[in-house]
């Protein structure tokens, strides 16, 4: 998952100075790319989370003044999904974890309001013809130029129905098959999205409906994301070792992510750190999610 931390200090001096043409524009986005790469090195979650809202601000301003501009688009999509689908969510499922409940209801408001912007942003990268579709009407036609966007738009339904079970569960099939699509088109993209969410999805799936605890479909994931995702076993525990009732499998999959050295990957420090800091809400929470035999 990308989280952008913006350069704001310099963005506000160049829109400043009164004279903004397109190539201050181009040089600004070169600007804010190097941003992103160097905030993937971030270790500091609590740093990138507290940037954030300054950095997605400035990014809708500067799609705003250039429209056409496709990469400050697809840098604002970036940031409003990654803002409320890495940081909001994860103070959602903090909250109703720890029986927060005025928390919970406080930050499931903020995505109710930032899904919705998250979705549009993606579905205007396409091209006008498909901006209408609803989201289970364009995995048919998918090309692997639009996987980034759709992928996104794709975990944007899936949290809204983590969020809403019951109101959104019958969207279910066309975010798997939207997914499905992205996958088979950009297999691996985005440290394996697709193949992530595909597994979370199959990982929930109870054994009484025929599911597996998402074994297979969480083995695929950790092939297409590659080494140093260590979302991919948080989430593997999390939903599939709970719903198998299996605590030795979630004990063994969070303190092998605590136990590996993060600098090993720098350019995945944030998602990685972001992936621990779940690990230990989780293994301290072992009990309320596996309560012992």
């Amino acid at each position: 998952m990308r989280i952008p931390i913006i350069l704001v200090g310099a963005l506000g001096i160049a829109s400043c100075s009164g004279f903004i043409d397109s190539r201050a524009a181009d040089s600004t986005y070169k600007l804010v790319i190097a941003s992103d790469k160097k905030a993937r090195t971030q270790a500091d979650v609590m740093l990138a989370r507290e940037a954030m809202p300054g950095g997605v601000t400035q990014l809708a301003g500067f799609t705003a003044a250039y429209p056409e501009h496709a990469g400050f688009r697809a840098l604002y999509a970036d940031a409003i999904c990654g803002f409320a689908l890495g940081f909001i969510y994860d103070d959602w499922d903090a909250a109703t974890l720890a029986g927060r409940g005025a928390d919970a209801d406080a930050a499931a408001l903020r995505l109710h309001a930032l899904i919705p912007e998250c979705i549009d942003e993606n579905l205007a990268r396409l091209v006008p013809a498909r901006r209408l579709l609803p989201p289970a009407a364009l995995a048919p036609e998918a090309t692997v130029d639009e996987v980034p966007a759709l992928t996104w738009i794709a975990q944007a339904e899936a949290v809204q129905l983590a969020l809403d079970p019951l109101v959104h569960l019958a969207e279910l099939p066309g975010i798997v098959a939207l997914l499905e699509r992205c996958a088979a088109l950009a297999p691996g993209a985005n440290d394996g999205a697709a193949e992530l969410v595909l597994a979370t999805i199959a990982g929930s799936r109870p054994t009484f409906a025929g599911g597996d605890g998402g074994e297979v479909a969480f083995a695929r994931a950790r092939k297409a994301a590659g080494d140093g995702v260590l979302i991919v076993d948080v989430l593997a525990a999390r939903t599939g070792a709970v719903t198998r009732k299996d605590r030795a499998a979630f004990a063994m999959l969070l303190r092998g992510v605590l136990d590996v050295e993060p600098t090993r990957w720098p350019e995945r420090r944030l998602a990685n750190e972001l992936a621990r800091l779940k690990a230990r809400r989780y293994l301290a929470a072992i009990d309320t999610l596996i309560p012992a035999p």
